[in-house]
């Protein structure tokens, strides 16, 4: 989760610099448990898709 709340902060600085602090962010990080990482650690592919860090931006509700 290490990784998922690092890019949180990156983001979070970025939009504060733009003056934008009105963003929320819910973060779900699922690599570091072998059971819910979608790929094996095997191949270096597969660490690379189970490192990979996904943005879904929604409206505000």
């Amino acid at each position: 989760m290490a990784r998922t709340n690092d890019v949180k902060k990156i983001m979070e600085a970025s939009l504060a610099k733009a003056g934008r602090t009105d963003v929320t962010f819910e973060v779900t990080g699922y690599g570091e448990d072998e059971k819910t990482a979608p790929f094996e650690n095997k191949y270096p592919e597969e660490r690379f898709y189970n490192r990979t860090v996904i943005i879904d931006i929604e409206q505000p509700k």
